[in-house]
């Protein structure tokens, strides 16, 4: 999955595929949230504040699963 840089103290960086948004924080961990509307990833990149719109608008309302990390900055745009 493709990985863009993000600009907020606590994620790292984020990619989308078919529905999945992955989320890498600053510690490392990545977690994949299904069912994200496209939109929703669009909007999330191009928000003022990433983390408070994944925080009000991605982590309260999709179930997060962690997945392995991948290797550091391996696929970040």
């Amino acid at each position: 999955m493709e990985m863009k840089a993000i600009q907020s103290s606590n994620i790292k960086a984020a990619g989308f595929d078919n529905g999945v948004l992955r989320v890498r924080f600053g510690n490392g961990t990545e977690y994949d949230y299904s069912g994200v509307p496209e939109a929703v990833y669009r909007d999330f990149l191009t928000s003022k504040s990433q983390g408070k719109y994944f925080h009000a608008n991605i982590r309260s309302k999709y179930i997060g699963q962690k997945v392995e990390a991948t290797t550091d900055g391996e696929g970040i745009e």
